[in-house]
């Protein structure tokens, strides 16, 4: 099963105590503050819909949580490298031309060894990806080759830092 991703908004001056409760949530792989529109980015370990949705719930009772946009993929691959705890992080939100290249500019973006994994969500957007790299950089550098795959129209990269990995 693919992991569900949580995209929240944080009430202003929140982010340490959101994050902290967060590392007491049983079920999430990985939560990181983000830099743009969205305040934090949470990854929660492949589980049965029932243990998402009660994840899901906990996250939005969070003090200080005021809004979540919730992705569960329904296609997509992860590349099975681990990331350091110094690597870069990025989200890359991607709308393409047409839903049915979602799948052809995935195929493209397995090509690229520093995107962790990508996935066709249902949405706003159209597939979600996490890429690492080195530094800043190198994630940006990444970044913009998924830019130019045929086929991807927008996109939108979140830098994530201080990730804590659970």
């Amino acid at each position: 099963m693919n992991p569900t991703t949580i995209i929240a908004t944080i009430h202003p001056k929140m982010r340490s105590q959101v994050a902290e409760q967060l590392r007491k949530i049983q079920g999430i792989t990985y939560s990181s503050p983000l830099t743009g529109r969205f305040d934090f980015a949470i990854e929660l370990k492949a589980a049965d819909p029932k243990q998402v949705y009660e994840v899901i719930k906990q996250v939005r009772s969070i003090t200080g949580v005021t809004s979540t946009r919730t992705y569960t993929p329904f296609e997509g691959f992860a590349n099975g490298k681990n990331i350091q705890p110094t690597d870069a992080l990025a989200l890359v939100l991607l709308r393409v031309n047409e839903q049915t290249q979602a799948l052809r500019v995935l195929q493209s973006m397995e090509q690229y060894p520093q995107v962790r994994n990508a996935y066709v969500v249902p949405g706003e957007i159209d597939i979600l990806a996490t890429v690492y790299g080195k530094n800043q950089e190198e994630v940006l550098s990444q970044v913009s080759k998924i830019d130019d795959v045929d086929g991807v129209w927008a996109s939108e990269t979140l830098f994530a830092y201080m990730p804590k990995w659970q």
